[in-house]
This record gives structure tokens, C-alpha cells and sequence, in this order.
């Protein structure tokens, strides 16, 4: 019955128990190498040991000095007029020598030991072994150079007439902007000009502080305006004044158109929109010719 039981269910053909053979060789030999490899490797090796004496610091920076001495310059140069090869031949590195260059350049001033120790990367070592070949500027010796600024006008107590000057004489008197200068001549053309210096103050920007400001620099000349030939004038042309817009220079026009030629200046007064108010503030701007 188990020989049986074997032969069936146990048994392997010959060529499997071939197979099987080999398979328990190669693993008896993997299994030897190990053992052989770390008997091999196991024993501690001792590396020799060598003992490195730290070096005095006086030595040390002694034998820095000696080496600097050796491969960069000894001859003192000025830290505001040196350039960054000056700078690298007493000792400082072309990174150092280049921050400090582009700040002197940029106005930095460099008077002693401590303004150039807040200079970024610039380390106390490196001050202290290149002093002695900095010759440092007298703060009093040195003056900050005038910038010239072509945008400044420099403003002059005078008047200016303010029926014929232009943008820039305008911007040279006191408390006068660019802006605001602009903006007043942008009015006299579309005005014409002015008989009073009040009626500046329509223009955006001139409260009466400002207007007290500049009045005082200001002067007029009412033969400078320029008027307004009421019989040629174009719709497009009597629209741009300030005082009369759109809609009443297309009935002046319309008028005019209707009626004939304008005789007087009177005549406005039979057009329905103008009021007496209205007629005092343009009748000095017409011209009836």
C-alpha cells in the first residue's frame, strides 16, 4: 500500500530527480562561497592614523601675510579713484573688487576701516590684511558732484504776459507746474485770451490758494486776444470757446444763416438763448466785420 502511495503520488521521473540533482549542487555551492567570502572579509583592518597638529592662529595669519606679500602689490592706492585691477592686486578678490568699485561709483563714500566693513562680502580678514595699502579720502577733501538735472528750470521772481508767452516761459514762474502751465495755455487757445486774471481760475487746478500764488507773476495784455469774426467763423471752430459750446454756437450760426450778416454785435441779443449774462461774458471776444 505505501509503496504504492509512494511510487504514485511521491515518485519523480528520472529526468526530474537529474533536474533536482543539479539544482541542490549549485545551491551547496552558493552557500560554501558565502561562508568562505566572509571569513575572508570579516578581520578589522587598522589604517594608520595620522595626527594633524592645529596651527597657531599667529602663525597662521603670519603665513598669509606672507604668501599676500608675495603675490599681490604693495603699493598704497586710493579707494576712491581705484579701479577694480588696482583693486584685486592689493589682496581683495575680483568679486569684492567689483562691489566696491560699482559702489563708489554709485556715490557710496568710503572714509575708514568702517565704512568699508559694511560693505557686503567684504570680511574683517580682508580689511585687516589690505589697510595698509588704502589710502582713505578726507571727509572734508570731498564734495558729492553736482548732478545736472536737464528737466529743472530754475524759476526766476519776473512776470510773464500771460496773453503771448508759452508753455515754458509759464513754467518758469513761482509755484507754476509743467502740468498746470500746459493746461493754461490750452485754455488761451480756446478762450482766445484773457482781459482778467481772474477768469484763471475756471481752469481745473487753481483754487484760490494757487491763484494767489502765481496772480502776483502774472500780467495781461488785452491786445493780445485773439476775437472771433462772428460773419466767418465755422460752427466747428465758435464750439471750441468755452463760453459758448455747441448748442449756442448752432443757433449763432443758424442765425446768421437766416438773417444775413450780423451788423452789430447787438444783434445777439435777438437770439433767445443769450441773456444779458451771457451776451457781457462773449461780446468781448466778437468781431463784426
Amino acid at each position: 500500500m505505501w509503496e504504492r502511495f509512494w511510487r504514485e503520488y511521491l515518485g519523480y521521473p528520472k529526468k526530474e530527480r537529474r533536474g533536482i540533482y543539479v539544482l541542490l549542487t549549485t545551491l551547496m555551492f552558493v552557500a560554501f562561497y558565502n561562508i568562505i567570502e566572509y571569513q575572508l572579509w570579516s578581520t578589522d583592518f587598522t589604517l594608520p592614523t595620522i595626527t594633524v597638529n592645529p596651527l597657531d592662529d599667529d602663525f597662521e595669519n603670519e603665513k598669509i601675510r606672507n604668501n599676500i606679500t608675495k603675490q599681490f602689490s604693495d603699493k598704497p592706492i586710493s579707494i576712491d579713484t581705484a579701479g577694480i585691477s588696482a583693486l584685486t592686486a592689493i589682496g581683495f578678490s575680483k568679486y569684492q573688487a567689483r562691489i566696491i568699485f560699482n559702489y563708489i561709483q554709485k556715490g557710496g563714500t568710503i572714509y575708514t576701516r568702517k565704512d568699508l566693513a559694511k560693505i557686503y562680502s567684504i570680511d574683517q580678514k580682508t580689511i585687516d590684511l589690505t589697510q595698509s595699502k588704502i589710502i582713505f579720502s578726507d571727509s572734508t577733501s570731498r564734495k558729492s558732484p553736482q548732478k545736472s538735472n536737464p528737466f529743472f528750470v530754475k524759476k526766476v521772481p519776473k512776470k510773464v504776459e500771460l496773453n503771448s508767452c508759452d508753455s515754458a516761459a509759464l513754467d518758469s514762474v513761482f509755484f507754476m507746474s509743467s502740468y498746470l502751465a500746459g493746461r493754461i495755455i490750452n485754455y488761451r487757445n480756446r478762450i482766445g485770451g484773457f482781459f482778467e486774471l481772474t477768469q484763471i481760475q475756471l481752469i481745473y487746478g487753481i483754487d484760490s490758494t494757487v491763484y494767489a500764488k502765481i496772480s502776483t507773476h502774472l500780467s495781461l495784455d488785452s491786445a493780445n486776444v485773439i476775437r472771433i469774426d462772428l460773419n466767418k467763423v465755422s460752427l466747428e471752430k465758435l464750439a471750441q470757446h468755452p463760453y459758448i459750446g455747441y448748442k449756442l454756437a448752432k443757433v449763432m450760426v443758424n442765425y446768421r444763416a437766416q438773417h444775413g450778416a450780423f451788423k452789430s454785435k447787438s444783434d445777439l441779443k435777438k437770439i433767445i438763448l443769450i441773456n444779458e449774462e451771457i451776451f457781457r461774458k462773449i461780446e468781448r471776444y466778437i468781431l463784426i466785420q
